[in-house]
């Protein structure tokens, strides 16, 4: 198991995991957003090709990042 994704103790552990969490939540889902506005249709066929679990996954975050601009303190 990795230490990195379980428990990060050292400083290059802790440096890692602060840039993969940096790019998934201004990199990774930012893009997902922009590609599901662009094309809705072309997103969702994309999101299909993987599996029952992925899409879930895929799909919860991309709902949860439109709830995110109805609270008014985001």
């Amino acid at each position: 198991m990795c230490t990195i994704r379980n428990f990060p103790s050292q400083i290059e552990h802790c440096i890692e995991w602060g840039r993969e969490k940096f790019n998934t939540l201004f990199v990774e889902r930012p893009n997902e957003i922009v590609k599901y506005i662009d094309n809705s249709e072309s997103f969702l066929k994309e999101v299909e090709k993987g599996t029952i679990s992925e899409t879930r996954a895929a799909l919860e975050k991309l709902r949860t990042s439109f709830d995110l601009r109805k609270n008014s303190n985001f």
